[in-house]
């Protein structure tokens, strides 16, 4: 299996790649090619250019959840390459989302985007429960239920329409699944409801251990203890691979690293061979 992560917040070795806050990954297995999110503004096609990847064997785009550094490159893909694949989101994913402080009042969310989907004639899957199976190799998993008492959800996270709102638990977010020859790797777009609540329900749920992790885990404005015991226990359950990038934050990657754990910066154009 191969992994590319299509764009970054940062750039990896790469020059005529380029990069933006956000997240994309293609992933190329036996029998299937997929994406997982897209990005911010649609920059990671150029970067699927550059790579020389066959948009035409992508049939399935999953997105991880509905923010805007996740889910705004969609609208992009379309334009250039058309509707030749499915597009798999959680039951919830077109609720609206906001950010909302004291001082921030921000719209997470794309809400244009089923318009435009639709308008294409992009098949759109939807699903909701647990565990939803796609290849041979790859398990999406979705629905999360809080376990850890240290990752609870961000108090500012609201969905809904304005006049309504509700609190955001986040715990729609989709999770790839990956059996690999380096055991069963989690892929994940920011784990908002915490890597370790991800973790515990799908091995609940699976009776499998978790070996490794790519993507985003969310912690970079996480306080002290959710990031100690964070790491506490990827060091006790024996992850022995992290591939993390976007909203980790550099100061638990070094953490990490520092614990002499097998840590990447996962950048725009990291390729991984699992």
């Amino acid at each position: 299996m191969k992994l590319i992560t299509l764009i970054e917040n940062s750039m990896g070795t790469n020059s005529n790649l380029k990069c933006e806050f956000g997240f994309s990954t293609y992933i190329e297995d036996e029998d299937i090619s997929i994406i997982f999110d897209s990005g911010q503004t649609g920059l990671f096609t150029s970067n699927i250019e550059q790579l020389g990847i066959d948009t035409q064997k992508i049939k399935n785009i999953i997105l991880s959840h509905n923010h805007y550094d996740h889910a705004g490159g969609i609208k992009e893909y379309i334009k250039k390459y058309g509707n030749n694949f499915t597009l798999t989101v959680n039951l919830n994913f077109f609720d609206k989302r906001y950010i909302l402080t004291n001082s921030v009042s921000r719209i997470l969310s794309c809400n244009k985007l089923r318009k435009c989907a639709e308008d294409n004639c992009v098949n759109i899957e939807f699903i909701n429960d647990h565990i939803h199976k796609i290849s041979k190799n790859i398990t999406l998993f979705t629905n999360f239920s809080l376990i850890t008492d240290f990752e609870n959800p961000d108090p500012t996270y609201f969905k809904g329409e304005i006049t309504n709102l509700k609190n955001d638990t986040m715990s729609d977010e989709i999770v790839l699944g990956l059996d690999t020859k380096k055991g069963f790797i989690l892929l994940c777009g920011c784990s908002h409801i915490g890597i370790v609540n991800i973790i515990k329900n799908i091995e609940k749920w699976t009776g499998k251990k978790v070996d490794g992790i790519i993507g985003g885990l969310h912690l970079s404005h996480a306080n002290q203890f959710k990031i100690d015991n964070t790491v506490k226990f990827i060091l006790e359950n024996n992850i022995n691979f992290l591939g993390v990038s976007h909203c980790t934050g550099e100061n638990v990657i070094e953490k990490l690293t520092s614990y002499q754990c097998n840590t990447l910066r996962n950048n725009t154009g990291n390729i991984f061979i699992l």
